[in-house]
Protein backbone atom coordinates (compact mmCIF):
# COMPACT_ATOMS: atom_id res chain seq x y z
CA UNK A 1 0.00 0.00 0.00
CA UNK A 2 2.98 2.32 0.56
CA UNK A 3 3.97 2.17 -3.11
CA UNK A 4 0.36 2.89 -4.08
CA UNK A 5 0.26 6.02 -1.90
CA UNK A 6 3.65 7.17 -3.19
CA UNK A 7 2.59 6.66 -6.81
CA UNK A 8 -0.64 8.58 -6.23
CA UNK A 9 1.30 11.44 -4.62
CA UNK A 10 3.81 11.58 -7.47
CA UNK A 11 1.04 11.62 -10.09
CA UNK A 12 -0.74 14.43 -8.25
CA UNK A 13 2.47 16.45 -8.07
CA UNK A 14 3.00 16.01 -11.81
CA UNK A 15 -0.57 17.30 -12.28
CA UNK A 16 0.12 20.70 -10.68
CA UNK A 17 0.80 22.74 -13.82
CA UNK A 18 1.19 22.50 -17.60
CA UNK A 19 4.97 22.50 -17.07
CA UNK A 20 4.94 19.53 -14.67
CA UNK A 21 2.53 17.68 -16.95
CA UNK A 22 4.93 18.25 -19.83
CA UNK A 23 7.81 16.87 -17.78
CA UNK A 24 5.79 13.77 -16.92
CA UNK A 25 4.88 13.19 -20.55
CA UNK A 26 8.47 13.54 -21.71
CA UNK A 27 9.68 11.17 -19.00
CA UNK A 28 6.87 8.76 -19.80
CA UNK A 29 7.77 8.76 -23.47
CA UNK A 30 11.43 8.02 -22.78
CA UNK A 31 10.98 5.47 -19.99
CA UNK A 32 7.87 3.90 -21.48
CA UNK A 33 9.45 3.69 -24.91
CA UNK A 34 12.55 1.90 -23.58
CA UNK A 35 10.38 -0.51 -21.60
CA UNK A 36 8.20 -1.33 -24.61
CA UNK A 37 11.22 -1.97 -26.79
CA UNK A 38 12.74 -4.20 -24.11
CA UNK A 39 9.59 -6.25 -23.46
CA UNK A 40 8.04 -6.35 -26.92
CA UNK A 41 4.39 -6.73 -27.84
CA UNK A 42 2.45 -8.10 -24.82
CA UNK A 43 -0.08 -10.90 -25.08
CA UNK A 44 -2.96 -8.69 -23.94
CA UNK A 45 -2.43 -6.52 -27.03
CA UNK A 46 -2.78 -9.62 -29.21
CA UNK A 47 -5.92 -10.65 -27.30
CA UNK A 48 -7.35 -7.15 -27.68
CA UNK A 49 -6.71 -7.23 -31.43
CA UNK A 50 -8.28 -10.65 -31.84
CA UNK A 51 -11.37 -9.60 -29.89
CA UNK A 52 -11.77 -6.46 -32.00
CA UNK A 53 -11.51 -8.35 -35.29
CA UNK A 54 -13.86 -11.09 -34.11
CA UNK A 55 -16.48 -8.48 -33.19
CA UNK A 56 -16.18 -6.71 -36.54
CA UNK A 57 -16.51 -9.97 -38.44
CA UNK A 58 -19.40 -11.23 -36.34
CA UNK A 59 -21.56 -8.22 -37.22
CA UNK A 60 -20.08 -7.46 -40.64
CA UNK A 61 -19.37 -4.04 -39.15
CA UNK A 62 -16.84 -2.87 -41.74
CA UNK A 63 -16.23 -3.11 -45.47
CA UNK A 64 -13.39 -1.91 -47.65
CA UNK A 65 -13.80 1.81 -48.32
CA UNK A 66 -15.38 2.61 -44.94
CA UNK A 67 -14.15 5.40 -42.68
CA UNK A 68 -13.42 4.91 -38.99
CA UNK A 69 -12.50 7.07 -36.00
CA UNK A 70 -10.13 5.82 -33.31
CA UNK A 71 -10.49 7.81 -30.09
CA UNK A 72 -7.43 8.12 -27.85
CA UNK A 73 -4.87 6.50 -30.13
CA UNK A 74 -1.94 7.03 -27.76
CA UNK A 75 1.55 6.11 -28.84
CA UNK A 76 0.62 3.19 -31.11
CA UNK A 77 -2.74 3.56 -32.97
CA UNK A 78 -3.19 -0.16 -32.24
CA UNK A 79 -6.91 -0.53 -33.04
CA UNK A 80 -6.69 1.32 -36.35
CA UNK A 81 -3.60 -0.56 -37.48
CA UNK A 82 -5.16 -3.93 -36.66
CA UNK A 83 -8.31 -3.03 -38.59
CA UNK A 84 -6.29 -1.68 -41.53
CA UNK A 85 -4.37 -4.96 -41.88
CA UNK A 86 -7.62 -6.68 -42.85
CA UNK A 87 -9.85 -3.89 -44.18
CA UNK A 88 -8.95 -1.19 -46.67
CA UNK A 89 -10.45 1.64 -44.60
CA UNK A 90 -9.64 5.29 -44.02
CA UNK A 91 -8.92 6.12 -40.38
CA UNK A 92 -8.90 9.33 -38.38
CA UNK A 93 -6.65 9.01 -35.34
CA UNK A 94 -7.73 11.36 -32.55
CA UNK A 95 -6.01 12.21 -29.28
CA UNK A 96 -5.57 15.09 -26.84
CA UNK A 97 -1.77 15.22 -27.10
CA UNK A 98 0.99 13.70 -29.17
CA UNK A 99 2.48 10.64 -27.42
CA UNK A 100 3.53 8.76 -30.55
CA UNK A 101 6.58 6.47 -30.39
CA UNK A 102 7.86 5.41 -33.80
CA UNK A 103 10.49 2.91 -32.61
CA UNK A 104 8.01 1.06 -30.39
CA UNK A 105 5.38 1.04 -33.12
CA UNK A 106 7.79 -0.43 -35.66
CA UNK A 107 8.93 -3.09 -33.19
CA UNK A 108 5.36 -4.12 -32.29
CA UNK A 109 4.45 -4.42 -35.96
CA UNK A 110 7.59 -6.42 -36.70
CA UNK A 111 6.79 -8.84 -33.87
CA UNK A 112 3.12 -8.99 -34.84
CA UNK A 113 4.19 -10.18 -38.28
CA UNK A 114 5.75 -13.23 -36.65
CA UNK A 115 2.54 -14.09 -34.78
CA UNK A 116 -0.26 -13.12 -37.13
CA UNK A 117 -0.51 -16.46 -38.95
CA UNK A 118 -0.93 -18.40 -35.71
CA UNK A 119 -3.03 -15.87 -33.79
CA UNK A 120 -5.60 -14.73 -36.39
CA UNK A 121 -7.94 -16.51 -38.76
CA UNK A 122 -7.13 -15.22 -42.24
CA UNK A 123 -7.48 -16.10 -45.86
CA UNK A 124 -4.34 -16.35 -47.97
CA UNK A 125 -5.05 -12.94 -49.53
CA UNK A 126 -5.62 -11.29 -46.14
CA UNK A 127 -2.46 -12.86 -44.78
CA UNK A 128 -0.35 -11.62 -47.69
CA UNK A 129 -1.73 -8.08 -47.40
CA UNK A 130 -1.22 -7.99 -43.63
CA UNK A 131 2.39 -9.15 -43.94
CA UNK A 132 3.07 -6.60 -46.69
CA UNK A 133 1.70 -3.74 -44.61
CA UNK A 134 3.48 -4.84 -41.44
CA UNK A 135 6.78 -5.04 -43.30
CA UNK A 136 6.29 -1.52 -44.67
CA UNK A 137 5.37 -0.13 -41.23
CA UNK A 138 8.34 -1.88 -39.60
CA UNK A 139 10.78 -0.15 -41.93
CA UNK A 140 9.04 3.24 -42.28
CA UNK A 141 11.13 6.32 -41.60
CA UNK A 142 8.35 8.49 -40.16
CA UNK A 143 4.75 8.54 -39.05
CA UNK A 144 3.85 10.58 -42.12
CA UNK A 145 5.16 7.76 -44.29
CA UNK A 146 3.00 5.30 -42.36
CA UNK A 147 -0.08 7.51 -42.64
CA UNK A 148 0.36 7.91 -46.39
CA UNK A 149 0.72 4.16 -46.77
CA UNK A 150 -2.35 3.33 -44.67
CA UNK A 151 -4.64 6.24 -45.48
CA UNK A 152 -4.62 7.61 -41.93
CA UNK A 153 -5.09 11.18 -40.67
CA UNK A 154 -3.73 12.15 -37.26
CA UNK A 155 -5.57 14.82 -35.25
CA UNK A 156 -4.83 16.23 -31.80
CA UNK A 157 -7.02 18.59 -29.80
CA UNK A 158 -6.20 19.40 -26.14
CA UNK A 159 -9.88 20.06 -25.45
CA UNK A 160 -10.63 16.41 -26.14
CA UNK A 161 -13.93 17.27 -27.80
CA UNK A 162 -15.17 15.67 -30.99
CA UNK A 163 -17.20 18.64 -32.21
CA UNK A 164 -14.87 19.26 -35.16
CA UNK A 165 -15.99 16.08 -36.91
CA UNK A 166 -19.04 16.06 -39.15
CA UNK A 167 -22.16 14.15 -38.17
CA UNK A 168 -22.63 10.68 -39.69
CA UNK A 169 -19.08 10.73 -41.08
CA UNK A 170 -17.84 7.38 -39.74
CA UNK A 171 -18.87 3.77 -40.10
CA UNK A 172 -17.25 2.86 -36.78
CA UNK A 173 -15.87 4.56 -33.67
CA UNK A 174 -13.35 2.41 -31.78
CA UNK A 175 -11.07 2.68 -28.77
CA UNK A 176 -8.92 0.47 -26.57
CA UNK A 177 -8.35 1.26 -22.87
CA UNK A 178 -9.26 4.92 -23.35
CA UNK A 179 -12.76 5.78 -22.14
CA UNK A 180 -11.89 5.25 -18.47
CA UNK A 181 -9.67 8.34 -18.78
CA UNK A 182 -12.45 10.65 -19.99
CA UNK A 183 -13.60 13.08 -17.28
CA UNK A 184 -16.79 11.84 -15.68
CA UNK A 185 -18.62 15.15 -16.11
CA UNK A 186 -18.22 15.14 -19.91
CA UNK A 187 -18.83 11.44 -20.51
CA UNK A 188 -22.55 11.72 -21.40
CA UNK A 189 -21.85 14.31 -24.09
CA UNK A 190 -18.80 12.42 -25.29
CA UNK A 191 -20.70 9.21 -25.89
CA UNK A 192 -23.58 11.17 -27.39
CA UNK A 193 -21.02 12.42 -29.91
CA UNK A 194 -20.29 8.80 -30.88
CA UNK A 195 -23.95 8.47 -31.81
CA UNK A 196 -23.82 11.74 -33.77
CA UNK A 197 -20.68 10.79 -35.68
CA UNK A 198 -21.82 7.32 -36.68
CA UNK A 199 -23.63 6.64 -39.91
CA UNK A 200 -26.97 4.85 -39.49
CA UNK A 201 -26.16 1.19 -38.91
CA UNK A 202 -22.62 2.06 -37.78
CA UNK A 203 -20.84 0.53 -34.79
CA UNK A 204 -19.27 1.78 -31.58
CA UNK A 205 -16.70 -0.78 -30.33
CA UNK A 206 -14.66 -0.24 -27.18
CA UNK A 207 -12.49 -2.00 -24.63
CA UNK A 208 -12.68 -0.20 -21.27
CA UNK A 209 -10.25 -0.86 -18.42
CA UNK A 210 -12.11 -0.61 -15.10
CA UNK A 211 -8.99 -1.39 -13.06
CA UNK A 212 -7.33 1.01 -10.66
CA UNK A 213 -4.68 2.67 -12.81
CA UNK A 214 -2.58 3.52 -9.74
CA UNK A 215 -2.55 -0.14 -8.66
CA UNK A 216 -0.39 -0.92 -11.70
CA UNK A 217 2.46 0.76 -9.79
CA UNK A 218 1.86 -1.47 -6.75
CA UNK A 219 0.98 -5.14 -7.43
CA UNK A 220 0.41 -5.73 -3.71
CA UNK A 221 -2.96 -3.91 -3.76
CA UNK A 222 -6.22 -4.98 -5.38
CA UNK A 223 -6.71 -4.07 -9.03
CA UNK A 224 -9.96 -2.42 -7.89
CA UNK A 225 -8.42 -0.73 -4.86
CA UNK A 226 -10.19 2.57 -5.60
CA UNK A 227 -13.49 0.97 -4.51
CA UNK A 228 -12.32 1.55 -0.94
CA UNK A 229 -12.69 5.33 -1.13
CA UNK A 230 -15.51 7.87 -1.09
CA UNK A 231 -15.62 10.59 -3.73
CA UNK A 232 -14.28 13.13 -1.23
CA UNK A 233 -11.31 11.05 -0.11
CA UNK A 234 -10.52 10.05 -3.68
CA UNK A 235 -10.54 13.64 -4.92
CA UNK A 236 -8.48 15.00 -2.02
CA UNK A 237 -5.92 12.20 -1.70
CA UNK A 238 -5.62 10.35 -4.98
CA UNK A 239 -7.15 11.97 -8.06
CA UNK A 240 -4.98 14.00 -10.41
CA UNK A 241 -5.00 15.00 -14.06
CA UNK A 242 -2.07 12.68 -14.79
CA UNK A 243 -3.36 9.10 -15.10
CA UNK A 244 -6.87 10.35 -14.33
CA UNK A 245 -9.55 7.69 -14.44
CA UNK A 246 -13.24 8.17 -13.82
CA UNK A 247 -14.16 5.16 -11.63
CA UNK A 248 -17.28 4.56 -13.73
CA UNK A 249 -18.60 1.02 -13.30
CA UNK A 250 -20.22 -1.47 -15.68
CA UNK A 251 -23.93 -0.55 -15.12
CA UNK A 252 -23.11 3.14 -15.59
CA UNK A 253 -21.32 2.44 -18.87
CA UNK A 254 -24.29 0.48 -20.17
CA UNK A 255 -26.65 3.29 -19.18
CA UNK A 256 -24.49 5.98 -20.80
CA UNK A 257 -24.51 4.24 -24.17
CA UNK A 258 -28.22 3.46 -23.92
CA UNK A 259 -29.06 7.10 -23.15
CA UNK A 260 -27.03 8.14 -26.19
CA UNK A 261 -29.38 6.12 -28.38
CA UNK A 262 -26.96 3.28 -29.16
CA UNK A 263 -28.17 -0.31 -29.10
CA UNK A 264 -26.09 -2.93 -27.28
CA UNK A 265 -25.24 -5.82 -29.58
CA UNK A 266 -22.46 -7.46 -27.57
CA UNK A 267 -20.97 -7.29 -24.11
CA UNK A 268 -18.16 -9.28 -22.57
CA UNK A 269 -16.30 -8.65 -19.34
CA UNK A 270 -13.46 -9.99 -17.24
CA UNK A 271 -13.61 -10.21 -13.46
CA UNK A 272 -11.18 -10.62 -10.58
CA UNK A 273 -11.74 -11.90 -7.04
CA UNK A 274 -11.81 -8.92 -4.68
CA UNK A 275 -10.87 -11.13 -1.72
CA UNK A 276 -11.37 -9.11 1.45
CA UNK A 277 -11.40 -5.64 -0.11
CA UNK A 278 -13.56 -3.30 1.96
CA UNK A 279 -15.88 -1.55 -0.47
CA UNK A 280 -16.99 2.00 0.26
CA UNK A 281 -20.73 2.54 0.69
CA UNK A 282 -20.74 4.54 -2.56
CA UNK A 283 -20.38 1.25 -4.46
CA UNK A 284 -22.29 -1.18 -2.24
CA UNK A 285 -25.41 -1.04 -4.40
CA UNK A 286 -23.53 -2.83 -7.16
CA UNK A 287 -23.81 -6.56 -7.78
CA UNK A 288 -20.74 -8.60 -6.92
CA UNK A 289 -20.03 -9.29 -10.60
CA UNK A 290 -20.10 -5.55 -11.33
CA UNK A 291 -17.73 -4.78 -8.47
CA UNK A 292 -15.34 -7.44 -9.72
CA UNK A 293 -15.46 -6.33 -13.38
CA UNK A 294 -12.03 -5.18 -14.56
CA UNK A 295 -12.19 -5.29 -18.36
CA UNK A 296 -15.34 -4.43 -20.29
CA UNK A 297 -15.84 -5.04 -24.02
CA UNK A 298 -18.83 -3.22 -25.50
CA UNK A 299 -20.20 -3.17 -29.02
CA UNK A 300 -23.17 -0.94 -29.85
CA UNK A 301 -24.95 -0.18 -33.09
CA UNK A 302 -26.57 3.02 -34.24
CA UNK A 303 -30.07 2.13 -35.42
CA UNK A 304 -30.52 2.34 -39.18
CA UNK A 305 -32.82 4.98 -40.62
CA UNK A 306 -36.39 3.76 -40.47
CA UNK A 307 -37.93 3.10 -43.84
CA UNK A 308 -41.02 5.04 -44.85
CA UNK A 309 -44.05 2.81 -45.09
Amino acid sequence: MLRYAMAATALRLFSISPQTKGIYRRLGSVVGGKRRVALGVPNHYINRARHLLDTIRRYDALRDGDRILEVGTGWLHWESIIIRLFYDVEAVLFDVWDSRQLESLRLYCSQLAGRIDAEFETTAGQRDRAHSLLQAISTAGSFDEIYQLLGFRYVTDPSGTLHQFESQSFRAVVSGSVLQHVKRNILPGYILDFQRLLQPGGYSIHMIDLGDQISYYDPSVSIKNYLRYSDFVWKVCFQGDIQYFNRVQRPEWLELFERAGLVLVEEEFRTVDLDNLKVNKKYRYLARSDLECTILYLAHAKPPVARLS
